[in-house]
């Protein structure tokens, strides 16, 4: 698997990073990764087999997400199993080893492409099953994406305007093969270091193309969305009216006006 760079994804992303939106720093990133069945790709497949083995059962993918049906929305059809054979009755018991070359390509391609994202960080994330990744439909994930991009100020318009013609150009769509999956893992080394994330893979078979789309927020210590602000710049202030109520007021020195934060106007202090 080798990383694309795409001059398209670059602009969006230089847009989409440390934005200001639904009360946080809210980050949206584009990768592209070739999809092909190198060296890489078999090691892979033969760790996930490995490790397979050594829990003796094939992991639960069946039966396969269903989306349900909101007002006002269609019933979402069911989309083909991710990887190895299961029954809706229960997790597939091998009789006999896996062997890399039962191991489904599109698991190899997802955990190849999280090891190229995080590979910086010593992660090795051979050993994710299929019950780490779900399978959504087209409808959904486009429209959890758009909520966050329709929050988006206005000097982010033209990354949105952009977002999903970026991302067909190089995987397509639904009806055109594009398949779409959300990493769901307690292994996901963003639950940890980030007020919340998403991580969408868009996969189109024909192209040999994989899209990473991950959303992610940070708190924004400027508005105190993480709980922090610093401490000598408060004092405990009792209310007027009433003799028990208490509050914190922000008092900086006119010198520390900087450390007040970016908001200050927007919030009246």
């Amino acid at each position: 698997m080798k990383f694309i760079p795409l001059q398209s994804f670059e602009s969006i992303n230089s847009l989409l990073q440390a934005v200001e939106a639904q009360g946080c720093i809210l980050n949206i990133r584009l990768e592209a990764f070739t999809c092909r069945h190198t060296r890489e790709e078999k090691q892979i497949a033969s760790d996930i087999a490995m490790n397979l083995n050594s829990l003796h059962t094939t992991p639960v993918i069946s039966p396969v997400p269903v989306v349900a049906a909101a007002a006002g929305t269609f019933a979402a059809d069911a989309m083909p199993p991710l990887v190895l054979g299961s029954t809706a009755e229960g997790p597939y018991t091998p009789t006999q080893p896996v062997h890399a070359e039962d191991i489904d390509e599109r698991l190899v391609y997802l955990v190849a492409a999280l090891n190229c994202l995080y590979c910086d960080d010593g992660y090795d994330f051979s050993v994710l099953t299929e019950s780490d990744f779900v399978a959504l439909q087209e409808a959904h994930v486009k429209n959890e994406v758009q909520l966050y991009l329709q929050s988006l100020p206005d000097v982010c318009g033209p990354a949105v305007q952009h977002f999903w013609p970026a991302i067909e150009e190089q995987v397509l769509d639904g009806a055109q093969g594009c398949e779409y999956y959300q990493f769901s893992s307690p292994s996901d080394p963003m639950a940890g270091n980030s007020v919340f994330s998403h991580h969408f893979f868009l996969y189109n078979k024909r192209k040999k193309v994989l899209v990473s789309l991950l959303i992610y927020a940070e708190g924004n210590m400027y508005r105190g969305d993480d709980g922090y602000m610093p401490v000598e710049t408060l004092q405990y202030a009792r209310d007027e009216d009433t003799e028990d109520s208490a509050r914190y007021a922000s008092s900086p020195e006119p010198e520390d006006a900087e450390w007040v934060g970016k908001n200050r106007d927007f919030y009246g202090y």
